[in-house]
């Protein structure tokens, strides 16, 4: 009699502990990232007699319970709604990652899927806590550099850079039909020339000077291309210079020649780019604001890659050139990759990929890192330590988003709590709890009836 006592005694505790994990799960129902979590219940047992019926030769058994336990609890690691903010560095996680920030103090790591970050007066993206979110450092074309976790840190200012490349970029096009000037190359006469095309390039303390582009026909199939750019006014002359003979196929396609048009291979590996000679390129060793140009071997002018693995043999054409010669107006796309000093404007995410981007008053977009994901292959071993953060035992694997885990911008993810369920759970840990307290009032009246047999 005593057993149903206990029994309702654990059933009372047991119950009691799925209140306090629901109001827990209640009181968070608004918590950015936050995984609602579930009971595990467990019978207990006391003693099993097991015994055999000889005449049918049938086992049984009588099973004696001692009640239910709670033996850990579960969080419930579905996604919930993701909610627009508008905030540029408000991120969410489509997928199971989770993001990585780090104590500047300890060095401690820890695991969150509350996206609330936000730009330090150092330039740091960090949380309400002020723990660094981690991320891959990325080059210009946002290619990951190295395997390091870095703290993202976002420059408030961006240094000059110096130009050193020059991309023709598609489409462009020299018109098939024009005329062969009659007359020698002047970039003071344009009878000497077809068209000209003007950039701005910088040098190394971000004075920027005009350097003009001049693309001559000298045969069929055949044009020049004449670099002119006079950055000491004061001196008569060009000081940066460049000339070039390049021929196109009957195709249109510029030809690579290992002469005037070079190849190297592209940082992936998988391709060629090819570039004009830079040994006709002549460089001034200063410029008169005090800064200066990378020597001409530093210097590239890109003009067509190769997309798949290989290269073709001197005298065959760029299968994807960038200046192509049709029958058609004359088109220059060019860009280059040198900017004067530039303050941070603002800083955003791409979605997908995670790519960290400032923007500055110079007009340049720079990919700096990429947001790193951690994602656990049982994510019952994370722990909570409370704030949205969580730690591991346990290693994960550290990713770039982009594939199964995405990231989302101006976004966060809102609690996976349901209210409506955990109403209904609330009710059903409301009358189970009232049921065991029935159990222990009727055992209670039963043993009172029982003292009474002898009165």
């Amino acid at each position: 009699m005593m057993r149903s006592f206990f029994n309702a005694v654990t059933g009372l505790n047991a119950y009691r502990t799925w209140m306090d994990i629901i109001s827990d799960n209640l009181a968070n129902v608004n918590t950015i990232g936050f995984k609602g979590s579930r009971p595990i219940f467990q019978d207990v047992i006391s003693s099993v007699n097991i015994g055999l019926n000889t005449v049918t030769n049938t086992m049984k058994s009588t099973t004696y319970g001692t009640g239910v336990l709670v033996d850990s609890t579960q969080k419930l690691w579905t996604i919930g709604n993701f909610k627009q903010t508008g905030v540029n560095t408000d991120l969410a996680i489509q997928g199971r990652g989770l993001f990585i920030v780090k104590d500047p103090v300890s060095g401690t790591s820890y695991y969150t899927r509350d996206g609330q970050f936000r730009l330090s007066r150092d330039g740091y993206m960090v949380n309400s806590e002020g723990l660094r979110l981690q991320g891959f450092k990325v080059d210009e074309k946002g290619e990951t550099v190295g395997t390091n976790l870095e703290d993202i840190h976002v420059e408030q200012q961006l240094p000059p850079e110096a130009t050193s490349t020059i991309n023709f970029l598609q489409p462009s096009n020299l018109n098939a039909d024009a005329g062969i000037p009659t007359i020698a190359f002047d970039p003071t006469n344009p009878a000497s020339y077809n068209y000209k095309y003007t950039i701005t390039i910088y040098d190394s303390v971000g004075t920027p000077y005009q350097a003009d582009l001049f693309f001559r026909r000298v045969a069929t199939n055949k044009w020049e291309i004449h670099l002119r750019s006079d950055i000491d006014s004061t001196t008569p002359g060009y000081e940066l210079s460049g000339d070039w003979t390049v021929s196109f196929d009957s195709s249109g396609k510029l030809i690579y020649d290992n002469n005037t048009v070079l190849r190297e291979p592209s940082p992936d590996g998988k391709s060629y780019l090819y570039y004009l000679n830079p040994a006709a390129l002549t460089v001034p060793s200063t410029t008169p604001s005090g800064g200066t140009f990378p020597t001409n071997t530093n210097w590239r002018i890109y003009v067509g890659d190769t997309p798949q693995t290989g290269a073709p043999n001197a005298g065959e054409s760029i299968s994807n050139s960038y200046i192509t010669q049709y029958s058609a107006d004359f088109t220059i796309t060019a860009d280059q990759n040198g900017y004067a000093k530039g303050d941070l404007a603002d800083v955003y995410v791409l979605s997908e990929d995670g790519a960290v981007v400032g923007v500055y008053s110079n007009g340049k977009s720079l990919p700096l890192y990429r947001v790193a994901l951690a994602v656990f292959s049982d994510p019952e071993e994370l722990i909570k330590k409370g704030a949205n953060l969580y730690t591991s035992i346990s290693t994960p694997t550290i990713m770039t988003p982009g594939s199964a885990e995405k990231v989302r911008s101006g976004m966060l993810e809102m609690s996976n709590v349901d209210i409506a369920s955990e109403f209904i759970d609330l009710i059903s840990a409301q009358r189970a709890y009232q049921a065991n307290a029935r159990v222990i009032t009727a055992s209670n009246t039963i043993l009172e009836d029982t003292i009474n047999l002898v009165r």
